[in-house]
């Protein structure tokens, strides 16, 4: 039997550098980050992480998954034979990620990294079935992460909401470092990421117990596939620290108003600076008027989701093609929103 892989998880609210992370853990040479994989959480049993799971119906079933479609990859009907993998929930997944190792990187990666930011929500079932996994949450300026968020088509696309949103994923965050332990999770900031790559990354190695590697201060690790590549176009290229602040002329100054009246103190306690002594909060006009109009906004962002989604949905719907290799250095350009 193989050397078991230790996954890392890559978690955090949505929009803070988690795929960013995964891509320049991913150039590790002994580490594989694959694509999102949400089917990890939605197909995981509930039993005990040692009750005997049938391998061969579990990896049809991520076939079937549409995320796992969208991922652009081909089985090419492979399924784990008698001895290949334990019968348990984390032999199939172990041996799905062996497979699409061997295809992208040769198949000698000791270390997977999955970088799902909202797997921060599952936690505590995934430790369940990794005993021996790592957790990295991740943390971004709050302001950052509402100006990535409103423009997409899912998550909320006011700032009211989606201060909500990111002090909802961030107190999870926290509440499963609290959970698991300083030896199991630990925070770190996107704004370090960016600003010291080297010395976070070093952190970060040994905390998951991998030696550093010069290839992890780049973003070369990770193959985006073309569902998520308009949202993750900065993956590849080196980080910017000029990215940090640049939520300061996409948000309107009420809406920065409005974000630190309402997290202010959640703001203040992860070290990031308010602009504003004494904000304004929302009246009770503003609040039913950001409400209504995000409400309002989720039909046509369904419509919209629905739409980019669907080719991975059909039935019998197949990936383009198995990926090659991936490239041993960033691939060039920064452009919006890479996180």
């Amino acid at each position: 039997m193989k050397t078991p892989f230790r996954p890392v998880f890559v978690v955090g609210c949505q929009r803070s550098g988690s795929t960013l992370l995964g891509a320049m853990l991913g150039s590790h040479p002994d580490v594989v980050c694959i694509p999102e994989a949400q089917f990890l959480a939605e197909l995981m049993p509930p039993s005990p992480r040692n009750q005997e799971i049938a391998p061969r119906p579990l990896i049809d079933a991520v076939e079937r998954h549409w995320r796992f479609r969208a991922w652009e990859w081909a089985l090419d009907g492979r399924r784990p034979g008698p001895g290949d993998c334990p019968a348990t929930y984390r032999g199939a997944m172990e041996w799905l990620v062996r497979q699409y190792d061997r295809d992208t990187k040769g198949g000698h990666s000791s270390v997977w990294v999955e970088q799902q930011p909202g797997h921060v929500r599952h936690l505590q079932r995934l430790f369940q079935h990794f005993p021996d996994a790592r957790a990295i949450h991740i943390i971004r300026d709050g302001r950052a992460v509402a100006a990535s968020l409103m423009p997409l088509d899912w998550g909320p696309n006011e700032i009211l909401p989606a201060a909500n949103f990111w002090e909802q994923r961030v107190a999870r965050g926290f509440a499963a470092g609290a959970f698991l332990g300083s030896e199991r999770l630990i925070h770190v900031h996107y704004e370090d990421l960016v600003r010291e790559p080297e010395q976070t990354m070093r952190r970060i190695a040994g905390f998951v117990g991998i030696p550093f590697d010069d290839a992890m201060t780049e973003s070369g690790g990770l193959r985006v596939p073309r569902f998520t590549r308009s949202q993750h176009r900065l993956v590849g290229a080196l980080p910017d620290p000029a990215r940090i602040d640049a939520w300061k002329r996409r948000l309107t100054s009420r809406e920065i108003e409005i974000f630190e009246a309402v997290s202010g103190d959640l703001l203040g306690y992860l070290g990031y600076e308010p602009m504003l002594g004494n904000p304004r909060p929302p009246s009770y006009l503003e609040k039913l008027g950001q409400l209504a109009r995000d409400q309002a906004r989720k039909g046509l962002n369904w419509a919209r989701f629905h739409r980019r989604t669907r080719p991975y949905r059909v039935a019998g719907a197949r990936p383009a093609a198995t990926p090659e290799p991936a490239p041993p250095k960033p691939l060039a350009g920064t452009v919006e929103a890479g996180e």
